[in-house]
């Protein structure tokens, strides 16, 4: 019995050993790919290369796959019991085709030759809506979770091409995309394939994100836009006054589109709107310094979100949900020759009755506990500039993460009676972050001059797209091919024919 199985262990060691040495190798080459470089896309943009397949011996095949993936992993770890759980879904995935005329006759891999097949992937600005079909507490849920989210979580691909960047995400979250290839054999019995050799090469995806309408802060106690504060003469001293501070959500910050060049520094500004109003005669407080903060707050969860995520209310000892806060400096700067400008009540009052009712007074209001006639104003501009240090994705919302900013800032004052501790008003206000076009003309006018009409329809052919969701707990569900392309593909296609 011994001898047998010694015989058949035998056999089988020489089997693997010929299996591992006739393992197809491929190679997958990217167009513009340069040494050491992650290549980096954007919305509408081709990803163009091809793959090699060579073999050390002859060997059967039936197909060759060629995939462009899109995959979000989350891990959170249990609030409940030890350990951890989470979830991977699979959002895109294009595939490919192959004409039957570009396989060899018979399908067999020859040593010594090199089989070489070109690839064209474009990539979408939506999902398909079978991505997202989890029940859904708001509206826009659908159409948020159903937009194409930015690569995150790996600093590999978080470099601008020169230096490893830190993108700020856990490592329980991440979204990346691949360009994976496959030498397929029929597997027997059953009418499914086995890879007999595969390969994967990451690249980047930055897509185009346009700025949506205000984030509504009133009923959202994660943000403030407005602060009121008494201003005291001194340790237990009485009231100066109130100082009243608030702000708008400021414009939103313009993300450089992949491998773009700056034309100017990546910045928006935000104006603090100041209002002193006196118990008595009491002047303002002098200014000091105000200090801004990026809060950066990546969202995560094993189970779909059916909300926008918010960093207050959120159930965080709730098993399967996870949030991962980063505060990055910005500036610190001196405020002190901000001016203060008396103002009153009854003359303000009188100019907007001679004016146009339709026009609206965009001061700050007065405190609660304000009833004089006498206050102050003032304002200051607090410009925002990135770090370099760090790399910074667009605003996004996907089924399993939520990617959002907030501007924190902070002011001092100084009152006449020295204080143990410089007292401050503090706002923290919704930014969104977008990213822009990397080219300015339309695709036609990138794409028409160098292509005929026949070869820009096949371009934007539908081909074989696949959007399996996979919720469960470190489990991949099998991939159902739904047949359908991304809808954006067929718009495109019509608006160029119409304008062609």
């Amino acid at each position: 019995m011994s001898t047998a199985t010694s015989i058949i262990s035998s056999g089988s060691d020489r089997l693997d050993a010929w299996t591992r040495r006739s393992k197809p190798k491929i190679e997958i080459y990217l167009a513009g790919q340069k040494p050491g470089h992650v290549n980096s896309y954007t919305t509408a943009e081709s990803i163009d290369g091809t793959i090699t397949v060579t073999v050390e011996h002859e060997t059967r095949f039936d197909e060759i796959e060629i995939l462009f993936e899109g995959v979000s992993r989350t891990t959170v770890e249990r609030a409940s019991c030890p350990g951890r759980t989470g979830s991977q879904q699979m959002f895109l995935k294009l595939r490919q085709p192959i004409d039957e005329m570009e396989y060899p006759t018979p399908r067999v891999l020859e040593s010594g030759r090199t089989y070489e097949y070109p690839f064209t992937f474009v990539v979408p600005d939506h999902l398909l809506p079978q991505v997202c079909t989890h029940t859904k507490k708001n509206a826009h849920i659908q159409r948020s979770h159903t937009m194409l989210p930015p690569t995150l979580g790996d600093p590999i691909l978080a470099s601008n091409g020169k230096t490893l960047l830190d993108d700020m995400a856990p490592n329980m979250s991440q979204i990346g995309y691949t360009v994976r290839a496959s030498v397929l054999q029929k597997q027997l019995p059953g009418p499914g394939f086995v890879a007999i050799a595969a390969i994967a090469k990451k690249i980047r995806i930055i897509p185009i994100v346009e700025e949506e309408p205000p984030v509504e802060t009133s009923a959202n106690p994660s943000f403030c836009t407005r602060k009121e504060k008494s201003v005291k003469r001194g340790t237990l001293r009485g009231k100066l006054g109130h100082i009243v501070a608030s702000s708008s959500q400021p414009k939103a910050v313009q993300l450089l589109p992949p491998n773009g060049e700056p034309s100017d520094t990546v910045s928006t500004v935000a104006t603090v709107n100041l209002r002193f109003d006196p118990i008595g005669d009491e002047k303002p407080p002098a200014l000091g310094t105000m200090t801004s903060k990026l809060r950066v707050s990546t969202f995560f969860s094993a189970a779909p979100w059916d909300d926008f995520p918010s960093s207050t209310g959120m159930p965080f000892a709730h098993i399967g949900c996870g949030l991962y806060t980063e505060s990055v400096p910005l500036l610190t700067m001196c405020v002190e020759s901000a001016q203060w400008t008396k103002q009153s009540s009854a003359a303000n009052s009188m100019r907007r009755d001679s004016t146009d009712s339709s026009s609206s007074d965009s001061s700050t209001g007065p405190s609660s506990a304000f009833t004089g006639d006498t206050y102050y104003t003032a304002s200051v501009v607090v410009p925002v500039t990135l770090p370099e240090s760090k790399a910074f994705v667009p605003t996004f919302h996907s089924c399993l993460m939520s990617r959002i900013y907030a501007l924190e800032l902070s002011l001092t004052y100084h009152t006449p009676a020295a204080n143990l501790m410089t007292p401050t008003i503090s706002l923290r206000l919704p930014v969104q972050f977008t990213s822009q076009a990397k080219h300015a003309e339309s695709i036609k006018a990138a794409l028409g001059v160098t292509v005929t009409q026949q070869e820009l329809e096949e371009f934007f052919h539908p081909r074989n797209v696949t959007s399996p969701t996979d919720f469960s707990n470190h489990t991949r569900s099998e991939v159902v091919d739904v047949g359908l392309a991304p809808p954006e593909y067929s718009e495109r296609l019509s608006t160029l024919r119409a304008s062609h």
